[in-house]
């Protein structure tokens, strides 16, 4: 269950501190994580509860719905996941029967996935409802402050990529291998 505390609003009135980061609730990835924790859980119980589907499986249909026959891996990027996480997810809806996976003749390596027409009767019965809780969500905002967010968000995406694409000096993660890496106390890999 996420955690539904208000959100301090010292700073989130004037939007100083996002500008200013003191503090936690300052921190603009800490407030669209919160955000998508509060908001998402509507969208977790929407799928679980009423359509058996995780809100992983859920992205998966709705990605496929508008450009059918991707390939995993090109899915797993489009969503943001990795590749484990995504096959994972894959295996679940085909075995529900919402998608299909098409290999290329000599080539079983290439696959290419589609929605099943349960899996898009799924995907069009349940898009509205998913709309309906991101527009209720929406509702506070003027629609001038809907638009500057909607710009807000592309330029962030925009600045978030090429961060990654850049930022080579931070450390790799290593989840396989249990979370971070660890160092020794002269900052060499100590494994």
């Amino acid at each position: 269950m996420p955690d539904i505390n208000p959100v301090p609003v010292r700073s989130t009135l004037t939007g100083d501190g996002l500008i200013h980061p003191t503090t936690a609730h300052d921190l603009l990835m800490y407030r669209l994580h919160r955000l998508l924790a509060v908001a998402g859980s509507l969208v977790v119980r929407l799928c679980e509860g009423g359509y058996g589907i995780t809100r992983r499986e859920w992205g998966l249909l709705m990605v496929l719905a508008q450009q059918p026959g991707l390939p995993p891996a090109a899915l797993a990027e489009h969503l943001g996941l990795d590749r484990a996480r995504t096959s994972r997810a894959i295996t679940s809806l085909l075995n529900k029967q919402l998608i299909t996976r098409s290999t290329m003749p000599g080539d079983r390596r290439h696959a290419m996935l589609f929605l099943t027409p349960a899996g898009l009767s799924l995907h069009d019965e349940l898009f509205p409802q998913i709309r309906a809780l991101n527009q209720d969500l929406l509702s506070q905002l003027t629609p001038g402050a809907v638009r500057a967010l909607d710009q807000a968000l592309a330029a962030m995406q925009q600045q978030a990529e090429a961060l990654v694409a850049t930022r080579t000096d931070l450390p790799r993660t290593y989840r396989l291998r249990g979370g971070r890496q660890q160092l020794s106390r002269g900052g060499q890999d100590s494994t």
